[in-house]
Order: structure tokens, then C-alpha cells, then sequence
């Protein structure tokens, strides 16, 4: 992922106790008003972009009539919808119900997407993804489907488990690079960009890591391109509230401390077992546990694990 523009406000924890009074739900980020929600991510480099759009994740790849054009709109649209279908039907073939998704909307958004496509695409009616497939997109986006959502919550410190879990696992730590929780006030939305809930009646998991996505929408043109960036921290560099107060920002900490951020996150209740109710989560808390531990094993632990608790001072802006 490409590194981020400057002009997002950045908040710069210097160490893991900082980093987690800075979250914490007690205090206001922005303004007194805000609603925020919260994402993780291990590197504070990369941009807030959506899977699909990452490298050659996109479905248009594995299509050979269509890969010769990848950055086509047209192509796009259509080896999203395909991919979706194809989703669809894997999950009907397993006795799987995805909430919204009945037989209409199959034959008409699934099954003959050609003519939804070009009705839409000919007279421009709105960016895509269209509204419709916002249920289905937040269904598969949540079990590792590739889609242009992207994943958030409205608990900070899920957020921070989120940053630094895949970091503790690795063998070492490069130095200075830094981990980070980008913070989005959704009280006032900026043009284009939607949230989208994926409801959490019988999904342990959505419902344990307060889930939510943002979907940033984008023009299109026949023959041509998307228009606009799909970066999410591109699109909203320039925009303020009505306060005058930025609606996105990030909290950074070096990598190093991502063993401290863990040990803070099991002692408020978020472990892996926690966010993922199932086998998967307690396979998951117990390698996390364990990597932890083997960190221990030849010092005193205050490399890993929060030994003491200094007084909380306030983050540096850049």
C-alpha cells in the first residue's frame, strides 16, 4: 500500500498505555458531539482502501476478456456482480439464508445483471455500488469477500486489537515503522460515502466486534474509468465539520509496542475468543498468547507486557 497524504491530522502516542487513554470511549477525540468509529490497521503508512481495489485482488483479473482493461468500469461492475453471484450460490448450495437476498432480487441483480448495468451505466443515474447490493456486499465483505467496503467499529480499543494483532505473531518487528487507528466522525458524512450495517442477528461476530462498514462511492462513465480516487483518507483530506474540526484522523504508535497493546486488550475482554465466539477465535487467542509469552521467555517482560501504569499525557499532533 502507498503511504498517506500529510494532511490528515495524525496523533502520535509514544507509548501503549499513551495510545490507549488516547481511545479510550471516556474521552472526546474531536468534539463533544462526535459519533466515531474506528479502524485498525498494523501499518500507519497505508491508505484506507478497499480490498478489491488493492493490487490485482479485483474479480476483473480472473476474467481473460476482461483483464486486458482491468481499470474499465464497465468490466468492473460486471466481475463484481459475478463474484457476488457466484457467492450467491455457493451459499444456496450450502443452506445458507443471507438476510435481504430473496428470488426477486436474484433474477433481477444476480442472474440478468447485463441489463441493470447498462440501463444505469447509459443514463448515470448513481456511482457504484448501487444500494442494492449494499446487504449482500456486507455479508460476504465480513467472511473475507473482497468488496469495496471497508471494515470498521464503533469500539476504539477492537480497533487497536485490530492494529496490532497480526504484528505480535511476526518473528520480528521492523523499527520505525508505526501501527495505527484511523477515527471517522460519521455525524456528518461526506458526499459519497455511505455506511452500511450487516445485520448482526445470528453472526457472533459482527455483533462481538461492533461491526460496521463505510462504502465510498464512485461515479462512472461507459468506455471509461471510475471517477474520483477510491481512497477513502483522499476523498475526506480537505473536508471539516461544520465545527471546523477534522472528520479524520489517526492515531499512531511505534510497532514495537504492539505486545503492550495486546496485553491492554486482554485485560479490558478483547482477545481473539471474544471478537470470534468460535474455535477459530480460541485457536487465535491461544497463538496470540503464546507468541507473547516467547517474548517473555528471556527477559523480564517489560518488553511485552505493561508493568507499570505512568500518567497519561497527551499525544503529539503532526
Amino acid at each position: 500500500m502507498n503511504k498517506t497524504n500529510d494532511v490528515i491530522p495524525e496523533y502520535q502516542a509514544k507509548s501503549a498505555i499513551e495510545f490507549w487513554e488516547f481511545l479510550s470511549p471516556h474521552r472526546y477525540i474531536l468534539w463533544p458531539g462526535e459519533r466515531m468509529i474506528f479502524r485498525g490497521q498494523a501499518d500507519s503508512t497505508w491508505h484506507l482502501d478497499p480490498s478489491i481495489l488493492r493490487g490485482k485482488n479485483h474479480p476483473v483479473y480472473s476474467q481473460p476478456l476482461m483483464k486486458s482493461d482491468p481499470l474499465k468500469s464497465d468490466f468492473q461492475i460486471i466481475a463484481e456482480v459475478g463474484a457476488l453471484k457466484t457467492f450467491t450460490d455457493h451459499c444456496d448450495s450450502s443452506g445458507l439464508q443471507i438476510p435481504g437476498i430473496n428470488t426477486k432480487f436474484k433474477r433481477e441483480y444476480l442472474d440478468q445483471p447485463n441489463e441493470i448495468f447498462s440501463s444505469t451505466i447509459v443514463s448515470r443515474k448513481s456511482p457504484w455500488p448501487l444500494e442494492e447490493y449494499f446487504d449482500l456486499m456486507s455479508v460476504a465483505q465480513h467472511f473475507g469477500l473482497a468488496t469495496r467496503l471497508l471494515d470498521w467499529t464503533r469500539d476504539p480499543y477492537v480497533a487497536a486489537f485490530f492494529a496490532a494483532s497480526e504484528l505480535v505473531l511476526k518473528p520480528e518487528i521492523a523499527s520505525g515503522l508505526r501501527l495505527a487507528v484511523w477515527a471517522l466522525d460519521i455525524q456528518e458524512l461526506a458526499k459519497q460515502v455511505e455506511l452500511v450495517r450487516v445485520p448482526s442477528s445470528g453472526n457472533q461476530n459482527i455483533a462481538a466486534q461492533r461491526g460496521v462498514f463505510t462504502l465510498l462511492q464512485q461515479p462512472y462513465q461507459m468506455g471509461g474509468g471510475f471517477e474520483g480516487t477510491h481512497l477513502l483518507d483522499e476523498h475526506m483530506k480537505n473536508l471539516v465539520t461544520v465545527h471546523g474540526k477534522q472528520r479524520l484522523i489517526k492515531i499512531t504508535l511505534p510497532q514495537s509496542e504492539c505486545s503492550k497493546v495486546m496485553d491492554l486488550c486482554s485485560r479490558h475482554g478483547v482477545t481473539a475468543a471474544t471478537l470470534h465466539p468460535d474455535f477459530y477465535g480460541a485457536a487465535k487467542a491461544t497463538q496470540i498468547a503464546l507468541a507473547i509469552t516467547s517474548r517473555c521467555a528471556t527477559s523480564d517482560c517489560s518488553d511485552a507486557l505493561i508493568t507499570k501504569q505512568p500518567a497519561f499525557r497527551s499525544g503529539t499532533r503532526s
